[in-house]
């Protein structure tokens, strides 16, 4: 998956750094017209990237998840054909899924906090600064 859509989210995850500064920087005016224009764009954004981010973090927890199941298969009760379908699903589930952002970084919960971290800074530097 990572090198099907590693580029795509590495986009997106550009966009919604990127994004989120841009519509907390317009926030920031605290006028009513700029908060009724942007602050519901805003939350959207921000609800996306929360979204999209614990999908894939839980993807990743069902597949350390399946590899448990498949390891507890009462494959000592099988018939030698079974057997081997259990062999070559234990072989297929060993390497743990983590989708990366083209390998730059991990798509999940940890990025999507450093996104969310980094957007916030920013918003609080440029209220201190704009006061």
């Amino acid at each position: 998956m990572s090198d099907a859509f590693g580029l795509a989210l590495l986009f997106y995850y550009m966009f919604h750094q990127i994004s989120g500064c841009l519509l907390l920087l317009e926030c920031s005016q605290m006028t009513a017209e700029a908060l009724a224009k942007y602050l519901p764009l805003t939350i959207i954004m921000f609800q996306q990237l929360i979204q999209m981010s614990i999908i894939f973090e839980s993807i990743g927890v069902m597949c350390e998840k399946l590899k448990d199941a498949v390891y507890c298969l009462p494959w000592e009760y099988m018939d030698t054909g079974n057997r081997k379908t259990v062999a070559i699903f234990l072989i297929n589930v060993q390497e743990p899924i983590h989708i990366n952002a083209k390998g730059l970084v991990n798509v999940g919960v940890t990025t999507m906090a450093s996104i969310l971290k980094t957007s916030f800074s920013y918003f609080t530097f440029l209220r201190t600064v704009s006061e």
